[in-house]
């Protein structure tokens, strides 16, 4: 017995056996209550779609990926669909603070469901597996991009062109309402070459690789680090480092769970006016440099905490061609190269997620305040 799942990206979704009871079991059922884009709806209302919804994209994009790679294996697309499947509360919203606590990562959340370990015991995910032939573990590394066993199937995850990527890149654009987005994936998959374990395109796959580095940075710019987002998800972890209740266990549970757990904690407050977009606003701006954070750090010193935040976009840790992904190799003219040595586009574009700025955001209390204090020489 199989399922149509109509997905608004990409249209009927068909899926049975394997696939079917992954979709059905607990922890998958749970992603439905996980945003794809944590608190971006406060900015972009139609941002309410979920990583339930994006991990079935990712299996199709790997689907469609494997026919065209002439790939019989079922792996990478099984590996899509749980690539995400240990993501926290609002996504990437909150995972700094839980790594600060915790020190883990979605993918190490991820690894722990598909092996039925600690504290995700009650996983049916490896019986499910092992049911249809798999080994839980050779699923958990290609779904986390570090198989040694597959790497071609790991960079299928998480490479410089990857399915992960270009199914939320198209995903986000649509349900952002911005006008970006337009990825021709089938050209590119038809255009692919295998090379080890690099897929590797051809002089005709410029321009979609193209088209990829520079939705990529405009997403960047225009959504993930949209200083309302940010400011509303800082606003949030300040609630939860606030929260006298926190414990492991929050990472498992669904938006909807968590914002109960700390409205009903001793940052209440705060966490009302995060939902009721009653946000810190904007007191300064400009470009940042180490001796000016140092500067507004020791003039803000004396403030309450979690009144203020000083933020950097892009983030100090977003930085290089791993973040902006400009290192897809393509067979040019007889030789492998570097995208950036054969794309004027792309080579332009390396550096653009390097101009950092310094945002300082105040709630009500000391916005006034702060905005004399940074009237500095």
């Amino acid at each position: 017995m199989y399922k149509i799942i109509q997905d608004p990206v990409n249209g009927p979704v068909k899926i049975d056996g394997l696939f079917s009871e992954i979709v059905d079991s607990q922890y998958f059922q749970r992603l439905r209550y996980i945003k794809q884009l944590g608190l971006c709806n406060l900015v972009f209302p139609g941002a309410n779609h979920s990583r339930f919804e994006h991990s079935l994209g990712t299996m199709f994009m790997a689907h469609e990926l494997s026919e065209a790679l002439e790939i019989k294996d079922e792996i990478p697309s099984i590996a899509a669909l749980l690539h995400d499947i240990g993501h926290m509360p609002f996504s990437h919203g909150l995972e700094n603070e839980f790594y600060g606590l915790y020190k883990v990562v979605h993918e190490d959340l991820t690894r722990k469901i598909i092996l039925g370990e600690n504290p995700y015991d009650d996983s049916t995910i490896p019986d499910i597996l092992e049911k249809y032939g798999y080994s839980p573990s050779d699923i958990a590394d290609v779904a986390t991009g570090s198989s040694k066993k597959y790497p071609l199937f790991s960079t299928m995850i998480s490479g410089p062109i990857d399915v992960d990527e270009i199914d939320y890149l198209r995903r986000d654009a649509l349900f952002c309402g911005v006008t970006m987005g337009q990825i021709d994936y089938k050209r590119l998959f038809n255009t692919l070459m295998v090379n080890g374990s690099d897929l590797v395109g051809v002089e005709k796959s410029i321009p979609t690789i193209e088209s990829i580095i520079i939705t990529r940075i405009l997403m960047y710019n225009t959504v993930y680090f949209h200083k309302t987002c940010r400011i509303a998800q800082r606003m949030l972890g300040y609630a939860y480092l606030d929260n006298d209740k926190k414990n492991v266990d929050d990472m498992k549970m669904t938006d909807f769970q968590f914002i109960e757990k700390l409205l009903n904690g001793k940052s209440s407050e705060l966490v009302k006016r995060v939902m009721n977009r009653n946000l810190f606003k904007v007191a300064y701006r400009g470009n940042y440099t180490v001796e000016r954070i140092v500067e507004i750090k020791s003039l803000l010193g004396d403030l309450p905490e979690h009144e203020y935040i000083v933020d950097i976009v892009p983030p100090l840790y977003f930085a290089g061609s791993t973040r902006i992904k400009n290192y897809a190799k393509v067979h040019y003219r007889g030789r492998m190269e570097n995208i950036n040595n054969v794309s004027s586009m792309a080579m332009a574009l390396s550096g653009e997620m390097e101009n950092k700025q310094i945002l300082v955001s105040a709630s009500d209390r000391v916005y006034g305040k702060i905005r004399k204090l940074m009237v500095i020489k």
